[in-house]
């Protein structure tokens, strides 16, 4: 997690519509997790939910594996835990 003042500047540098990019470093019931290639120590999630690179969604069995590189649109910063949200979408 970044710390304060590092949290103010990624959430400047990757505003809300920016694309962002890292790899798969965990996966969890929900989505996963992805570290960001510019903000190593920035974690970023992608929900289940948001993760449709063809336009739907996919199962789980089909998210990236771990190390897989990702893009995504951020589309939230959750402020309580430092944390981007990514949507993955046909690009």
């Amino acid at each position: 997690m970044a710390d304060d003042q590092a949290w103010e500047e990624v959430k400047r540098k990757l505003p809300l519509g920016v694309r962002a990019q890292g790899s798969v470093v965990r996966h969890s019931g929900f989505g996963f997790f992805v570290r960001l290639s510019e903000f190593p120590d920035a974690t970023a999630v992608v929900d289940g939910i948001s993760y449709l690179p063809h336009g739907q969604m996919t199962p789980r069995a089909e998210w990236p594996t771990i190390g897989a590189l990702v893009e995504g649109t951020v589309v939230d910063h959750v402020e309580h835990n430092h944390e981007v949200k990514l949507r993955v979408e046909p690009g």
